[in-house]
């Protein structure tokens, strides 16, 4: 799976430290690529609808900050139509491909009587978090991804 960033170092706790740079265009189709991918591992096919759903976002810092540099991050969401009892075996191979790929699974519930699922997972070195769960109209499975904060390439950072 490729990363949404070329910036993988440490975070800082300097407030000014430099974020790492990619354009909304670039971070939408690493999203794109990523859901896709999410998608191939469970085995399912993404649906033409609802979705898919697009959200940028300004950043906000650890003191509730936000600049007026551009700074954005990205949250993108597609779906798939499968039937609710094929769910959780879905996520279930997703799970397996994402542990392979530097996801740490934070959070993954079953609720095999009701057929549900759902999967928190983060990036700890490319600070991305992704969801897979069960959610409505009934039939419907979510792939969502969430960037880290992003300057735009050409933009100065503001400093606080």
């Amino acid at each position: 799976m490729s990363q949404p960033s070329d910036h993988t170092d440490k975070p800082s706790d300097n407030i000014n430290a430099p974020l790492p740079r990619k354009s909304r265009s670039d971070a939408l189709e690493w999203a794109k690529r990523y859901t896709s991918t999410m998608a191939h591992y469970a085995e399912v096919t993404v649906a033409d609808g609802p979705g898919p759903f697009t959200d940028f976002e300004a950043c906000v810092g650890k003191n509730d900050e936000v600049a007026d540099d551009g700074r954005f991050s990205l949250t993108y969401t597609v779906y798939a139509h499968l039937p609710r009892e094929q769910h959780i075996a879905a996520v279930r191979k997703l799970r397996a491909a994402l542990k392979g790929h530097g996801v740490d699974v934070s959070d993954y519930t079953e609720e095999a009587e009701a057929h549900k699922v759902t999967l928190y997972g983060k990036h700890s070195a490319e600070k991305f978090l992704i969801i897979a769960d069960t959610v409505k109209p009934p039939d419907t499975l979510r792939l969502s991804v969430s960037t880290s904060c992003f300057l735009p390439p050409d933009a100065k950072q503001q400093q606080f």
